[in-house]
């Protein structure tokens, strides 16, 4: 049965039926029979129901109307066949937000689920969990669960191609996406890869500050040329079979330090021979220079990060600890040395050299700069802070350079007693 528009209009329509119709639209999606109650009825609101019902209501300020009698009449006067396509001509579609979260939540799921496998694969299963909960997904997609399914899956088939080994990003995102911008800042792939790598993908970074181009290296892919990004090093085991290998090995042999760039370390990673070793880490590169002259070879292995690690260092010491290094780091301590080592004690757990309260103490007599900036906690030793606070001076590296060498020096001669030199 079609809808007589005009005579439902004239029976059911208009502003005086308009709380009528609320109602009756409110039962239906409840799924409940029941009568419904218009309180304190106006005498317009009395006489819609009168003409719908053929007669006039009980007195009294509240009218009870039951939705099956509505409902009959608009059938037996052919103006509907039910009164769901009669409330759906007058005031559009009956909708359930109940029904409709139920959905949508129901589609959402379908999109996670869809990439499941796929993610827990690569070990990136809390990543979509993280997606999910955050709703950082349907925010890029629009709320659009087609198009959250194809951002989806372009952001794993890049991540699948990770490490990178030193390919440029826009050749990776050619490569993948066929776009060489398509995962540039601001693009809804590169921002779900992006957040994958700083918080999940190989334990993500462990620092909210990093910068764009410390973030891809993580996963070896390169942002321009990279050659600014240094660190420098020193009697750094390594296989010579890498061009990179080969200069390392030739400077080890010379005894010079060497300055290697982040391109190197991604274009031709270098084979580690650490295995077993235990690689110092300091900020100035004094100590390295001095460890050069005064140790030759006789030198365990040791790197500069040259103030605030750059790059190029920490995708150093991700290599390093991948093949099975142990890291032993310090800078000046000072604030921005304590903030120095909290990053990497986040990001690489090393073992503090000579970064602690009883080295703080036994040099108490030695003068320094005074300290600026306001006070960081560090995170390995809870005493540290209090300790250098109360000296309001700062112990730098340079200070300290005959205990530092002494270290280097027995940690090699303990190498070479072990036949691991």
């Amino acid at each position: 049965m079609s809808v007589d528009h005009e005579r439902l209009q004239r029976l059911l329509g208009g502003e005086d039926a308009a709380r009528l119709r609320r109602r009756l639209r409110e039962r239906l999606i409840s799924g409940s029979d029941s009568a419904i109650t218009l309180t304190r009825a106006t005498e317009a609101e009395r006489q819609v129901v009168e003409r719908l019902l053929g007669r006039p209501p009980k007195r009294g300020q509240s009218l009870r109307i039951d939705p099956g009698a509505v409902e009959a009449t608009l059938q037996q006067a052919g103006i509907a066949a039910d009164l769901r396509s009669a409330l759906e001509a007058l005031d559009g579609p009956l909708r359930d937000p109940g029904a409709e979260r139920t959905a949508e939540a129901a589609r959402w799921q379908a999109v996670f689920d869809a990439v499941r496998e796929r993610a827990d694969a690569v070990g990136l299963g809390p990543w979509l969990d993280h997606l999910a909960a955050t709703g950082v997904l349907k925010r890029l997609s629009g709320r659009d669960p087609q198009r959250a399914r194809k951002l989806l899956t372009a952001s794993l088939a890049v991540i699948e191609k990770l490490p990178a080994q030193g390919l440029t990003r826009s050749t990776l995102a050619a490569r993948i996406l066929g776009d060489a911008h398509g995962l540039d800042r601001g693009r809804p792939v590169a921002a779900l890869v992006r957040q994958a790598l700083q918080h999940h993908w190989h334990g993500g970074v462990a620092d909210s500050s990093i910068d764009e181009r410390g973030l891809w290296a993580h996963a070896g892919v390169r942002l321009g040329g990279d050659i600014n990004s240094t660190v420098l090093a020193y009697q750094l085991p390594v296989a010579q079979h890498e061009p990179v290998g080969r200069l390392i090995a030739a400077a080890n042999a010379t005894e010079e330090p060497v300055y290697l760039t982040l391109r190197q370390l991604l274009r031709h990673q270098p084979a580690w021979a650490v295995e077993g070793h235990r690689v110092f880490v300091c900020e100035n590169p004094t100590v390295v220079a001095e460890a050069a002259e005064q140790l030759g070879t006789a030198c365990a292995p040791i790197i500069a990060t040259l103030g605030r690690p750059q790059t190029a260092a920490l995708v150093l010491l991700e290599q390093l600890t991948a093949d099975g290094a142990g890291i032993h780091a310090r800078a000046d301590l000072d604030w921005s040395g304590i903030s120095i080592l909290n990053s990497l004690h986040q990001r690489f757990e090393p073992t503090p050299w000579r970064m602690d309260t009883a080295t703080l103490t036994r040099h108490a007599r030695l003068a320094g700069s005074r300290l600026s900036d306001h006070p960081v906690e560090a995170e390995w030793d809870t005493q540290l802070t209090a300790g250098l606070e109360a000296r309001g001076q700062a112990l730098q590296e340079e200070q300290l350079l005959d205990e530092l060498l002494h270290d280097l020096a027995r940690e090699e001669a303990r190498l070479r007693q072990a036949g691991m030199e």
